[in-house]
């Protein structure tokens, strides 16, 4: 190595290699344009981690969340030559409950069936093996033609029920927690917080983003506010301490709330949060992508897969039904 080149620290993604990082910090797709504002809770030359002070638990925490699956993948074959992609896929979508005790509310599963191009299949149903039961696939078209656009037309169906099911409970009471940003939530002033577990923008710029590194357990970093089209107050919580060979910024989320709720509101929100989630975080030893994938959320994405029912048997039943198609 030359004479004064860098040295390095090697540090570890704490997440299981099965799945994608936990850790970005650059520039994504996740927004694609987006003001910031850092100066709404403290000054910028200001910026330090704030670890809030006893308070009130709310009554009822919720957590909702979904899990997709691909049941199979499509290929429409037009007599001009045209090629379409397309899928079959399932979700499940709901909540877990916390007050006294936790429990898996309000589960639903939807099955659809997503093609590129603009194309509108017709319902698809398809009897399961034994006559019991019939699977039906409800068409959804997305303008895109390629191979990943069916795969993002499921994912936003999945959102677009979660942000529902997010708003029904928020208006029931209680705290509700929204898998992921708020994009697919309407601009309102009940308290849904978007809980985002993988940091894919940089929101944050130097000398700000410094304050991250710095977080301790159950410290979180001031506001800021996103100025985008629906315009949110953001900010960054380390849910536990990690190990000496993990990265610097591992164990951190990053927290949104509607832009419509006061100031002071927020702030009362970013204190609970830095109180209440640390106790939900899971350990590496029970959960991949600890301490981020909380354990109400561990436990009803579990529940929820167990919804979609056996992958093996709904192959079978759609492979039986196109088969029929194709030779009836």
């Amino acid at each position: 190595m030359s004479r004064g080149a860098p040295r390095y620290s090697v540090r570890l993604d704490p997440w299981a290699a099965d799945y994608e990082s936990g850790l970005g910090l650059v520039e994504s797709d996740e927004e694609p344009w987006a003001e910031v504002d850092t100066a709404v809770e403290v000054d910028p030359g200001d910026w330090r981690p704030i670890r809030p002070g006893r308070g009130p638990r709310p009554a009822t925490l919720a957590f909702v969340d979904g899990v997709r699956r691909i049941e199979h993948r499509l290929l429409l074959e037009s007599d001009d030559d045209r090629t379409v992609f397309g899928l079959l896929g399932s979700y499940a979508v709901g909540a877990t409950c916390v007050d006294d005790r936790a429990r898996v509310v309000h589960e639903q599963v939807e099955r659809v069936a997503c093609v590129g191009g603009g194309v509108a299949l017709s319902r698809l149903e398809a009897p399961v093996p034994g006559g019991r039961h019939t699977l039906v696939f409800t068409p959804q078209a997305t303008p895109e033609n390629t191979p990943v656009a069916p795969v993002q037309c499921l994912q936003n169906s999945m959102r677009r029920r979660e942000a529902a099911l997010g708003e029904a409970l928020a208006a029931e009471g209680g705290l509700v927690f929204l898998d992921g940003p708020l994009t697919f939530l309407s601009e309102s002033a009940r308290p849904v917080v978007g809980y985002v577990k993988r940091l894919l923008k940089a929101y944050l710029q130097a000398p700000e983003s410094a304050v991250l590194r710095r977080l301790r357990g159950g410290e979180r970093s001031p506001l800021f506010l996103i100025r985008s089209q629906a315009p949110r107050y953001s900010w960054y919580l380390r849910l536990a301490p990690g190990r000496a060979i993990d990265a610097s910024l591992a164990g951190i989320v990053r927290l949104e709330t509607s832009g419509a709720l006061g100031l002071p509101l927020v702030r009362e929100l970013a204190d609970v949060c830095a109180r209440e989630l640390p106790r939900f975080a899971s350990s590496p030893e029970r959960d991949p992508r600890a301490p981020q994938n909380l354990y109400p959320i561990g436990g009803l994405e579990t529940a929820l897969r167990h919804l979609l029912g056996d992958h093996l048997i709904l192959r079978r039943a759609i492979e039986s039904r196109l088969h029929a198609a194709a030779w009836g």
